[in-house]
Formats: structure tokens, C-alpha cells, sequence
């Protein structure tokens, strides 16, 4: 997710994903080696080193010169939209180290995702099980794109470049149906996606806050 957000030229929220993983890496010689992976990364993208995003290609524009319209010529034909991909459908549990990605699609998982496992969407994501790993809905800018799912124990959950980490999911939406989705200021929220009254109690004291 991070080496995403770096291709789409976020580097500030690819650093923000690096340094959120190095705090909660544990001390084991694995982790210590992906930590020291991570800290090189981070030094590489805050240094504008190799891996930084490119400028975007100028896109030529399509329309007729001035002196094409003076000559009556006729403007090039507009491509037809082509029709709207269909869902990702993934049937079997995700397992840990599993990377689904949907592009240009919605995600729709009908089992659980472990821990260790990540789902990407461009679109939306549903996940009709346990969602315990990572998912990030509009994964290439697409803000409006939203993440359901049946019962949220995630490691990290987000929408574009908006992350919400395991440590901050609110207790009373802990392993309930949930909704994330982007604010129009850009802050990736959680709700519940079915009301009851654990979840309606726990909505009451964070607005008290």
C-alpha cells in the first residue's frame, strides 16, 4: 500500500504507512530485517531517490488547431466509454500473505480475510466474513469509493489515502459490521453498518468527546 501511494505520487502517505508498520514491528529477527528494509525506504523517498514518482506524461490534447477549424475539417471521433468492469469475486478465504487486487473494479470477498493478508480495490471493497488483515478501497484516487464489511478486526482499513490503524478502530465497532469511508475533509471514518445498541452507545460518547 504503501509503494502505491509513492506510484500515485502521495510519498507524505507512503512515509505515514512506513513509519506506522515500524511501530508496531515486533522484535523478532524477521521484523528486524523488514524494519531495517522500511527505515531504508523511508530514507530513499524523504531523500527523493530512486523510486520517487515521476513527473505525469503531458497528455496531447485532442482538439482541432485553429487552422483545421478555419479549413472546415472535420474533428476527430470521441471514443465510446467502454462498459464498467464487473466485480472481483473471491469465494475462498484470503490467506496471510494473499494480495487481491481489483483493478478498475469493486472487491467483493464472500469469506474472511486472516491477518497478514491484503485486499486493494479500485473501487469498493465487501468482505462478507471477518475482515482481520489490511483493505484499502480506491486505492488509485478514487475518494468516493467505500469498505463494508460483516465483522471489522482489521490491522488497517482505509479509503484513497486516508488509513484508519487497528489501534484507533473504535472499541464499540470492534468485530461489528462497519462501514469506512472518506469525509468531504478527507478523514477516513468508521460507522457502524448495522445499528444496535453497543454501536449506538459507542457513536453517543465519541460525539460527547
Amino acid at each position: 500500500m504503501a509503494e502505491l501511494s509513492t506510484r500515485q505520487g502521495r510519498v507524505a502517505d507512503a512515509i505515514a504507512i512506513y513509519r506506522h508498520l515500524l511501530g508496531t514491528a515486533a522484535a523478532g529477527s524477521d521484523d528486524a530485517a523488514r524494519a531495517a528494509k522500511w527505515n531504508a525506504r523511508i530514507a530513499e523517498l524523504e531523500g527523493g531517490g530512486a523510486g520517487a514518482p515521476e513527473p505525469a506524461p503531458t497528455i496531447a490534447s485532442t482538439r482541432p488547431t485553429a487552422s483545421a477549424e478555419r479549413g472546415n475539417l472535420a474533428q476527430p471521433a470521441v471514443p465510446a466509454t467502454p462498459p464498467p468492469a464487473t466485480s472481483l469475486v473471491i469465494r475462498e478465504p484470503v490467506r496471510s500473505g494473499q494480495v487481491i487486487y481489483a483493478e478498475g473494479r469493486d472487491l467483493i470477498v464472500v469469506a474472511s480475510v486472516n491477518p497478514g493478508a491484503q485486499l486493494l480495490a479500485d473501487g469498493n471493497i465487501h468482505v462478507y466474513g471477518s475482515l482481520k488483515g489490511r483493505a484499502i478501497a480506491g486505492a488509485r484516487g478514487a475518494r468516493d469509493a467505500q469498505l463494508f464489511c460483516m465483522s471489522l478486526e482489521a490491522e488497517l482499513v482505509g479509503v484513497d489515502t486516508g488509513y484508519v490503524a487497528s489501534d484507533d478502530i473504535p472499541a464499540g465497532l470492534w468485530g461489528a459490521p462497519a462501514r469506512v469511508f472518506l469525509t468531504p475533509e478527507g478523514a477516513c471514518t468508521i460507522t457502524a453498518l448495522l445499528r444496535d445498541r453497543k454501536t449506538e452507545a459507542a457513536g453517543a460518547r465519541r460525539q460527547l468527546r
